[in-house]
């Protein structure tokens, strides 16, 4: 671990290599099973690991290289959800956007098996890449619940604090989503506002 005070990382997508581009391809298309595309996800997820290293990065993570996407991947997992038709995204990118069709849950942990693998490989901290609630949200469509606060209150609590819980006892250095601490190092709690005026010390003592 560096002794900067400033630890180097970063967002936690990477691009994925031609060869597993390729394998996806030919999982859609039949031509490969699903054990043989693992096998390639956790050979470019071992590459990005080491080029992390090779650059002297302080936190790695482990490039997300068994995702297709960055939201249909938890779709495909969770209960409630359903993939829908092909949508364009931006450019010439096109992705099948998920529906929100029924309560969602989750019946068994998505992505910790993932971490403790990048972690296995490296002995520098790996932090942990989560979709948030509002982005599997503002991706799908919501057929299910009433409001957009409903929807996102159930991804929260059945997406989000759940997956944090299942990495803490993975041995994760933090439970806040894309954030690291160094171990023995407090975060710093935010400061209140400063009682400046009769108006604002009421709020403050409260």
């Amino acid at each position: 671990m560096s002794d900067n005070v400033l630890l180097t990382t970063t967002v936690g997508s990477f691009g994925k290599p031609d060869y597993l581009t390729k394998a996806r391809g030919q999982v859609a298309r039949g031509k490969l099973g699903a054990t043989e595309l693992e096998e390639l996800e956790r050979k470019a997820t071992a590459e990005w690991i080491r080029r992390q290293e090779d650059i002297g990065l302080d936190v790695l993570v482990d490039g997300e290289m068994y995702r297709g996407d960055m939201v249909a991947y938890f779709a495909e997992r969770l209960e409630g959800f359903k993939i829908g038709g092909l949508v364009r995204s931006y450019g010439n990118r096109y992705y099948h956007k998920p529906v929100i069709a029924g309560k969602i849950s989750r019946p068994k942990p998505m992505t910790v098996s993932w971490f403790e693998y990048a972690q296995s490989l490296t002995s520098k901290p790996v932090k942990g890449m989560l979709t948030g609630p509002y982005t599997l949200l503002d991706w799908s469509y919501n057929e299910a619940y009433p409001t957009r606060r409903d929807a996102v209150l159930a991804l929260a609590g059945h997406v989000s604090r759940k997956r944090v819980g299942r990495r803490q006892r993975a041995s994760a250095s933090s439970a806040t989503p894309g954030l690291w601490r160094a171990p023995g190092v407090r975060p710093s709690s935010p400061r209140r506002p400063r009682c400046t005026s009769r108006h604002t010390r009421r709020r403050c003592a409260s």
